[in-house]
C-alpha cells in the first residue's frame, strides 16, 4: 500500500506538493516506479526538494491527472503535442490516450491565405492515359511538358506567367482559375523560384506515374499556401 507521504517536487523550478499515494497512482508508470519505492529518485534541489527536469508548467495537467483520473483542461487549451510529450516521458499510457481522444476532437485550423496547385508534366511520352479524369482544362499542347496552374486569380496574377496567360488572367472576371501553360524549364524553375522566395510555403507535393505500351505519362503535384 502506498503511503500519504507528503511529497514537495520541484519540476523545472515549479513547486509542487502531494502525497506519495498520488504520485503511485499508475505502478507501471515512469512516475508511479520513482516514488513507489522501485526506483529511489537521487536529484534534489537547495531545499531538499525532488527535482525531475521537465516542464514544470505542464507537470500541473499531469498532476491533476493523477488525483481525478480524468483529463481536465482550461478552455482554449492549444498545446497537446507538448503535453502528450511530457506524459510519454511520465509513461502514463491512460493519460496519453485521453490527451490523443481529447486532440483529435479538436476542430481544424483554418489558416488565412492563399493555396495554389501546380501540376508539372514531364515530357516521357507520346501522349497521355490517366487512372482518373485529369485535371480540368488540360489540353494536347501540356502533352510534352508544361504546367497546369490552379488558384485564386488575386494569387495568380502575381505569378511570373507568360504574358499572354496574364493577359487571360487580367480579363478573367472569374475569381478561381485554372491556367495551361506549354512551358520549359526554364519558366517552371521561374515560378518555383518566385513561390520561394515570396513566403509562399511548400505543403504537400505527390507523383504518379503510369507506363504501357502506348507510352507513359509523369505528374508531379505541388501545393503552396501563402499566409496572409
Amino acid at each position: 500500500m502506498m503511503s500519504d507521504e507528503v511529497i514537495t517536487l520541484n519540476v523545472g523550478g515549479a513547486i509542487y506538493t502531494t502525497t506519495r499515494c498520488t504520485l503511485g497512482k499508475y505502478p507501471d508508470s515512469m512516475i508511479g516506479a520513482m516514488f513507489s519505492g522501485q526506483y529511489v529518485p537521487t536529484a534534489f534541489d537547495a531545499q531538499g526538494n525532488y527535482f525531475i527536469d521537465r516542464d514544470g508548467f505542464m507537470f500541473r495537467h499531469i498532476l491533476n491527472f493523477l488525483r481525478s483520473g480524468r483529463l481536465c483542461l482550461p478552455q482554449g487549451f492549444k498545446d497537446f503535442d507538448l503535453l502528450e510529450a511530457e506524459a510519454d516521458f511520465y509513461q502514463i499510457p491512460p493519460l496519453i490516450a485521453a490527451i490523443q481522444t481529447l486532440k483529435s476532437s479538436q476542430p481544424s485550423k483554418t489558416r488565412a491565405g492563399y493555396y495554389v496547385e501546380i501540376l508539372d508534366f514531364e515530357e516521357t511520352a507520346y501522349f497521355y492515359r490517366f487512372y482518373s479524369d485529369p485535371p480540368r482544362g488540360i489540353h494536347t499542347e501540356l502533352k510534352n511538358g508544361g504546367l497546369v496552374i490552379s488558384g485564386a486569380r488575386s494569387a495568380l496574377l502575381g505569378l511570373p506567367l507568360p504574358e499572354k496567360t496574364l493577359k487571360e488572367l487580367q480579363s478573367s472576371d472569374s475569381e478561381y482559375r485554372t491556367m495551361n501553360i506549354s512551358s520549359s524549364a526554364c519558366s517552371k524553375m521561374a515560378v518555383i523560384h518566385h513561390l520561394q522566395s515570396n513566403g509562399w510555403q511548400l505543403v504537400t507535393t505527390s507523383f504518379a506515374n503510369n507506363t504501357d505500351t502506348d507510352g507513359s505519362y509523369m505528374v508531379h503535384k505541388y501545393m503552396w499556401f501563402l499566409p496572409l
